[in-house]
């Protein structure tokens, strides 16, 4: 009976190697592509407009909200195309200039329409950060672009810049565009 030498049987490891690397390949290439969670994101541009009251001094009583614009993108995966996450810039134009920030959260219950939550905050020259609430109507034109009109409230309650002298509320109408980025 012939005995195995080391190189004999070293031989067949390598040649066992090379066949599970074969079966792998083969199983790999043969297969159907993997299902995973494809996300869909969007750019948003809304200037708002509205009315706010809440304030001490010269801020006292109701009065028109300074201009606003935002900036920002919403997403949701595939899985579910009803719950959207957005982040934007919120820029203040007049009578004086500040910059600020919202996270948003968006439900839509219809397609046409969502109620949307979240933080926001208005970080330079002073800041105030509170609540944002809101009700969302989005008519969509093409497959890539939605027009949109947003009733929301956002509820100032902390910042360096309470509690005089500021608005510790406004009542506002976002209008804007999402174009879909992928």
């Amino acid at each position: 009976m012939p005995v195995l030498g080391p190189s004999l049987l070293v031989n067949a490891i390598v040649m066992q190697r090379i066949a599970r690397c074969l079966v792998l390949t083969a199983v790999a290439t043969c297969s159907l592509p993997a299902a995973a969670q494809e996300l869909h994101a969007a750019g948003a541009a809304d200037i708002l407009l509205g009315i706010e009251g809440g304030g001490s001094g010269y801020a006292a009583g109701i009065r028109r909200t300074r201009t606003m614009l935002r900036f920002g993108a919403e997403g949701h995966v595939d899985e579910t195309p009803r719950h959207w996450f957005g982040v934007g810039a919120l820029i203040e134009l007049e009578p004086r200039g500040s910059f600020g920030a919202d996270l948003r959260y968006l439900f839509r219950f219809r397609d046409t329409m969502a109620l949307q939550a979240g933080a926001t905050a208005v970080l330079a020259p002073a800041n105030m950060m509170g609540a944002t609430f809101g009700f969302a109507y989005r008519r969509e034109f093409s497959k890539d672009l939605e027009l949109n009109v947003n009733p929301l409230v956002n509820v100032y309650f902390l910042g360096g810049d309470l509690p005089t002298d500021t608005v510790i509320w406004q009542g506002m109408v976002s209008v804007g565009a999402r174009i879909a980025l992928f």
